[in-house]
């Protein structure tokens, strides 16, 4: 999580599968761990559901709650004292474990859905409300204060100005090199807003141009030397869409295949540096079916299959059968090729695959010349 910094989290079961896929816990070990005081869904870069560790929301406060942004300009449209109902959730959601929805909605009044869930929005950036992380509802929040160890926050200059430098630096440490468009886009953050941070670190960085654009990483950054033929992502997995630009590691037209109208993102294959095409899973009673798609041409099975089988030994319930089937590709219609057809009983006595081991994400470029290959980036997967 502290590599991540914050998982997307509008549902809990693809952010768990996020989690699960990038960590050595079991799903029950992670459900605990989503479960615990250790983590909190709060709404966060571009105004959207993220779980963080509840060690970081004050980071998160100190860089998104102490600006303006379109939740003010909403209440002054309409012209509501936002931070007089601020005070008000704050003080009324202190005498209790758990506060619903409705409770809420009362004390901000009879406004329209948007109104009422951007001002609860701004409650969890400015560190009041937090939703439970395993919940996929929206409906039950409790304060803070139920964490533990409460302290006021309130916007400090100097605070605000460092923990904006801790952000900025654990995403070009979690996802450099990028540049400073893809920060924005990630993080919903301004050129404006990130400005006086970015100069002060400054020494920090390197910056280079590469294709016509201009990347930054920081200084020193040492790569991971150890290479995974094969990474199953998630659903809205940050090592994509912490980008704004996925075609770096996919052409345009497996982008609009990942991707579906809404702006979901679906769990991606990748292997030797390339998106090679989409896999889902689905429970069908005690049977569990994976569905493999390919971009372009059929390849990677044997590794593929030894990465669903790891995913397989660690979720819960354990299933009593398991089925892979293929659909047409996704984008090359022309290929005939298919993800062969598997079909095996799974017994629980039978799952006891080594557990995948903690691995970081990083993509890397060294410096200003490209050594080994022509590429853009280099997916590199270090256990």
């Amino acid at each position: 999580m502290r590599q991540t910094i914050a998982l997307q989290s509008q549902n809990h079961q693809p952010a768990l599968v996020n989690f699960v896929q990038h960590v050595s816990m079991t799903w029950e070990d992670a459900e605990a761990f989503f479960e615990s005081q250790q983590v909190v869904k709060i709404w966060a870069n571009r105004l959207t559901l993220h779980t963080f560790l509840a060690e970081d929301w004050e980071m998160v406060f100190r860089v998104f709650g102490t600006r303006r942004n379109i939740v003010h300009r909403i209440c002054e449209k309409e012209g509501l004292d936002l931070e007089a109902i601020l005070a008000e959730i704050d003080v009324f959601s202190r005498s209790k474990e758990v506060v619903n929805r409705k409770e809420l909605e009362a004390i901000i009044g009879d406004y329209s859905a948007q109104v009422k869930s951007s001002i609860i929005a701004q409650a969890a950036i400015r560190g009041i409300l937090y939703l439970l992380p395993s919940s996929d509802t929206i409906r039950n929040y409790s304060h803070r204060s139920c964490l533990g160890n409460y302290t006021e926050w309130a916007p400090d200059e100097a605070k605000d100005l460092e923990a904006m430098k801790s952000f900025i630096h654990r995403y070009l440490a979690g996802y450099g090199p990028a540049t400073w468009k893809d920060f924005r886009h990630w993080s919903g953050l301004t050129a404006r807003d990130i400005k006086e941070a970015v100069k002060a670190l400054a020494n920090e960085l390197v910056i280079f141009t590469l294709d016509g654009e201009e990347y930054v990483a920081l200084r020193d950054e040492k790569v991971p030397d150890v290479m995974q033929n094969v990474f199953l992502t998630g659903k809205f997995d940050q090592a994509v869409i912490a980008y704004k630009d996925p075609t770096w590691i996919m052409k345009e037209a497996e982008r609009k295949s990942a991707w579906t109208v809404n702006g979901h993102c679906s769990a991606i294959i990748v292997a030797a540096n390339r998106a090679i095409g989409l896999w889902k899973y689905e429970w069908k009673k005690d049977v569990l079916i994976y569905t493999v798609t390919y971009f372009e041409t059929a390849c990677f099975q044997k590794e593929i299959k030894n990465e669903l089988e790891r995913f397989v030994s660690r979720i819960s319930p354990k299933p009593l059968e398991i089925q892979y089937k293929n659909e047409e590709n996704v984008s090359c219609p022309k290929t005939n090729s298919h993800f062969p057809h598997f079909f095996f009983v799974v017994k629980p006595s039978e799952t006891n695959f080594n557990p995948v081991t903690k691995f970081t994400v990083a993509i890397a470029i060294i410096k200003y010349v490209i050594i080994v290959q022509p590429f853009k980036f280099t997916w590199l997967i270090a256990k």
